[in-house]
């Protein structure tokens, strides 16, 4: 048997992670936060000084140089206390960080099946997978959460956030953070999965976020008769083994006037990247240009899209 050591070689049961975690859910943690307009301002004034902070590049200075450290302190309750792994510091947050990326490399998606929902999600709940973790809580991180500034003025006040994809939900955190005079409700999505486990974690006593396991079996995960106002999917359609009839059911779930937020990488299917998905691209678009009203961005057929924000037609 494989010696796992709790630290560079850490086995998690993906499966059983997320059965436990179900039921710590079933207890309910969520609290209710009074709403409190000054600190809603308070935090909207932060949100815009790390903003420029971040666009003058001194924050992510403060970052590299272990100022900022309150990410990592998250991080560690969850990997140490909730996991039950070594006690880590910091230094070795980066030293597991580059351990796992080595070991990621040898993941990949079998293209020749990648239809069987079995094979597609293994392929995610594989053990190279934690480098994703990792990953995502330091991109992340470091750039506080600010992607939502990006486009957070489309989304307007007491709507219904989807967050589709959501990996550790950064979108979501950020308008939390940043946004929370804006009276909003969340869902998070994602399949069973590492960083997922980590959002719901660090979520879990939130009483606005709601959570959503995907099962790729099912051809849509959305509740019945659910509309969401803004449906955020971001470095997601690449990925997807059915991104089309994921298109769609954005569509069906979306409010007349409801605003959709995607990027769409132009890829060569390699790594964890579909090819179904780089083969279905062209009709994705298609479909998003005939049902949607672009707001920001445009839709290129040729190269990788970025942000990119449309509104489904009233």
């Amino acid at each position: 048997m494989q010696n796992y050591n709790k630290f560079d070689n850490v086995f998690l049961d993906i499966n059983e992670e997320f059965k436990k975690q179900n039921e710590l859910l079933a207890l309910d943690y969520k609290k209710e936060k009074k709403k409190n307009l000054f600190l809603g301002i308070l935090s909207l004034i932060k949100g815009v000084f790390l903003a420029l902070l971040y666009k003058l590049g001194v924050l992510q200075k403060l970052f590299y140089a272990n100022i900022c450290l309150a990410w990592f302190y998250d991080f560690k309750k969850f990997w140490v206390d909730y996991l039950g792994n070594r006690n880590i510091d910091v230094i070795d947050f980066h030293f597991l960080r580059n351990t796992y990326r080595a070991k990621f490399q040898e993941v990949s998606l079998d293209h020749s099946d990648e239809k069987n929902p079995e094979k597609f999600l293994a392929s995610w709940q594989a053990q190279g997978n934690i480098f994703y973790l990792f990953g995502s809580v330091w991109n992340y991180s470091k750039k506080a959460y600010l992607d939502c500034w990006l486009f957070a003025k489309y989304i307007k006040k007491n709507s219904y956030v989807l967050e589709y994809g959501c990996s550790i939900a950064p979108i979501t955190q950020g308008l939390i953070k940043y946004f929370g005079y804006k009276n909003l409700k969340f869902t998070i999505a994602d399949i069973p999965q590492i960083t997922f486990l980590y959002a719901r974690w660090k979520l879990i006593a939130h009483s606005t976020v709601d959570s959503i396991v995907i099962s790729s079996a099912k051809k849509d995960n959305l509740p019945d008769n659910v509309k969401y106002n803004s449906i955020i999917c971001l470095t997601v359609f690449e990925h997807l083994n059915n991104p089309l009839e994921v298109a769609n059911n954005f569509l069906n779930h979306l409010e007349g006037g409801g605003i959709l937020v995607f990027d769409y990488i132009k890829g060569e299917a390699t790594g964890l990247d579909s090819q179904q998905s780089m083969q279905e691209r062209g009709n994705v678009l298609k479909f998003i240009e005939n049902n949607f009203k672009i707001l920001k961005g445009k839709v290129d057929f040729e190269n990788s899209m970025g942000l990119t924000i449309v509104q489904k037609n009233e």
